[in-house]
């Protein structure tokens, strides 16, 4: 059997591949009858080399290539070189079986093997399964998001048990982010010693809640919400977790980003242009941004980066204490929020 394993989610290619191994290790020794190869490099007669091989006192054998349909690329001819092996495939013994693992090039968003000639020859056998990882998502409308799903779905073949505000808690704080997802699950399973995992042990153990917490702070700034931006912030400064300098920094930060989105969309652009302006790749982030700015307007934005520059300013020439400065910041962009972004 040929197994194509591509696309962007490598972490649950690599979850797929280890699903794999354990079903063919039924008696321990698949490590001394596996082969790793690298696809750069690699010729029809050494691959055929290692997939006709007999597995030695074992019930089978498995040979991993990382990269080949990238390294042979969409060139004219790429599929009639690899032949030979094409022609073996449809022969390879039950006991045998091969795995393309088909990381994605760091600089494509999608998956571009599709392209690959070699892959639409290797489609047309019959012993050839492809299996395609694309990214999750993070976000949904009216019903879990594709993140929570597949969380809840871990959770439950692992034997764990979590509470739905849970799992939105951790889809909430991590995104995407499936290695790190599966990671601070066991943590908490572990943390909670069998019994069932909530919102409160997501908060308490999980390191991004507190970058949740200062980037709740600079929406509420940035959207123009005073009285739980005041609040936010207050409570920062008192518990010591951030600074002043480090706050303004990042509505700063969030605030050119406006500029650039609402500039991009006033010009009629889309949000994969909005991406481009703004190097964000996508998810959450690139979804609030998008909120915010439809939510506002190029002027709108433009006066409140005035404003951010001119108390970093007055902080700087210390005509105004950073705190004060800080707090001074958040009512005055407040007035520069458009109503409707300031009643939600």
């Amino acid at each position: 059997m040929l197994y194509v394993f591509s696309g962007p989610d490598e972490f649950r290619a690599s979850e797929r591949l280890r699903e794999l191994r354990a079903s063919l290790d039924s008696d321990g020794s698949l490590s001394s009858n596996t082969s790793t190869l690298a696809g750069r490099g690699l010729t029809p007669q050494e691959l055929l080399q290692h997939a006709s091989a007999i597995p030695f006192l074992a019930p089978a054998r498995l040979v991993i290539v990382e990269g080949l349909l990238g390294a042979v690329g969409n060139r004219r001819g790429a599929a009639e070189a690899w032949q030979p092996f094409l022609d073996f495939v449809p022969l390879m013994p039950d006991t045998n079986h091969v795995v393309l693992l088909e990381p994605p090039k760091r600089d494509d968003r999608d998956d571009a093997t599709g392209r690959s000639p070699l892959l639409a020859a290797l489609k047309a056998l019959p012993n050839v399964k492809v299996e395609q990882f694309y990214l999750l998502k993070d976000w949904a409308r009216g019903g879990p998001s594709e993140v929570a799903q597949w969380l809840q779905d871990r959770a439950v073949r692992r034997g764990i048990s979590i509470e739905p505000p849970a799992i939105q808690a951790l889809s909430d704080l991590m995104g995407a982010n499936l290695r790190g997802l599966a990671s601070e699950l066991d943590k908490l399973w572990a943390y909670t010693n069998g019994r069932t995992i909530t919102a409160n042990d997501v908060r308490l153990l999980t390191p991004q809640s507190r970058e949740e917490s200062i980037f709740e702070l600079v929406d509420a700034i940035v959207e123009g919400h005073a009285s739980n931006g005041l609040k936010l912030l207050r409570r920062m400064l008192e518990d010591g977790s951030e600074s002043p300098g480090h706050v303004q920094l990042l509505v700063a930060r969030q605030i050119r980003q406006l500029v650039r989105a609402t500039e991009v969309l006033e010009q009629g652009g889309t949000q994969d242009d909005v991406a481009a302006a703004t190097n964000l790749r996508g998810g959450f982030p690139l979804t609030k941004l998008m909120r915010q700015a439809r939510a506002t307007h190029r002027g709108a934005v433009e006066a409140a980066l005035r404003v951010v520059e001119h108390t970093d300013f007055s902080v700087k020439t210390g005509r105004l204490a950073d705190a004060l400065a800080l707090e001074l910041l958040v009512v005055q962009l407040a007035s520069l929020a458009p109503r409707h972004s300031r009643s939600r």
